[in-house]
């Protein structure tokens, strides 16, 4: 069971030390269910860190996590990371899992009530090699990795550092203090930011969030090289430092969009690990979300797709729009 491979086998997975990661996510694991107005789907396998390992893991990348649970943690759903192979030397274990309760309103507005809470992640708990990886994503729930943490991270590390901001402060925290000063000071250690238009809600001000592409650009100016704010089903918007664009998604029969903008990250990085093409890299991400959100069940290795799956799609789309 993955649990007692935990405790049993320190190494993980088919990885050795000796193997360079492409790709590290950290941020907590949460036993998670999601309450939609017709129906009640869990405990489920949920979170960034999880949906964004998986994926990444589905793509092709040799993937680590560096997270914190509890023994209250089935086994069954931790399925899903033995399965792609995640190294799991980065996985420790306590006495809690987070725990939560997501709950949609027939708008497709969410909520997120937390139940239990694991402790917070240090850089102490990141094994040394994982500092070597091609990709480090910081992607907390609520606020679990610390900015100290981050910043030794960026001392420490050459990795391509990214962070989903919507952890720190945005719709999946459990408070919303829109501080300027911290925002500033968190997007300036990192290469690549990414924040979703609900998160933007509870992150910037009035006067900017009717803007995305002005938020984009106030990334750019804060230190980070490329910013991507995402619209949902109106697809993404991208600067850098030379350059603005929107980047649409393609047509799907949407039916959980729960851990979308999760996959996205995954596969942006996938994608710009092979090409460091940010228009290319968003495009891909795009469609790899919109694949993901056409099933349910939280992080299952079905729901997401590998990269064949996703240029499939897009050559199907640009063979449809060219006859």
């Amino acid at each position: 069971m993955f649990i007692e491979a935990l405790n049993g086998n320190s190494e993980g997975g088919l990885f050795s030390k000796m193997d360079k990661l492409d790709f590290v996510a950290i941020g907590h694991l949460i036993k998670e269910t999601i309450e939609f107005p017709e129906k009640r789907v869990g405990p489920i396998l949920g979170s960034p860190v999880a949906y964004s390992s998986v994926t990444a893991a589905k793509l092709g990348m040799k993937v680590g996590m560096v997270t914190k649970i509890g023994k209250d943690m089935p086994e069954d759903l931790l399925k899903p990371l033995a399965e792609v192979n995640v190294n799991k030397r980065g996985i420790k274990i306590g006495e809690e899992t987070t725990t939560n309760l997501l709950i949609y309103d027939r708008l497709g507005n969410k909520r997120i009530e937390y139940l239990k809470r694991a402790p917070d992640i240090f850089f102490e708990d990141i094994p040394t090699d994982y500092l070597k990886a091609e990709i480090i994503f910081i992607c907390p729930m609520n606020y679990e990795v610390l900015v100290e943490t981050v910043k030794t991270i960026r001392k420490k590390s050459k990795a391509t550092l990214t962070v989903d901001l919507g952890g720190y402060g945005g719709a999946a925290s459990s408070k919303h203090p829109r501080d300027r000063k911290f925002l500033k000071k968190l997007v300036g250690y990192f290469d690549i930011v990414k924040v979703s238009s609900e998160d933007c809600q509870h992150l910037f001000l009035s006067e900017e969030i009717s803007y995305p592409k002005k938020i984009a650009d106030l990334l750019i100016k804060w230190g980070a090289s490329i910013g991507i704010v995402t619209l949902g089903e109106k697809g993404c918007i991208v600067a850098t430092k030379t350059d603005k664009f929107e980047v649409p998604t393609l047509p799907n029969k949407a039916v959980d969009c729960t851990g979308a903008g999760d996959v996205f990250c995954a596969g942006f990085l996938a994608e710009y690990l092979k090409t460091k093409d940010a228009r290319k890299s968003a495009l891909f991400a795009n469609v790899t979300s919109s694949l993901v959100v056409e099933s349910t069940g939280g992080v299952t290795v079905q729901r997401m797709p590998t990269s064949s799956m996703v240029y499939e799609k897009i050559k199907a789309f640009d063979a449809f729009n060219a006859s």
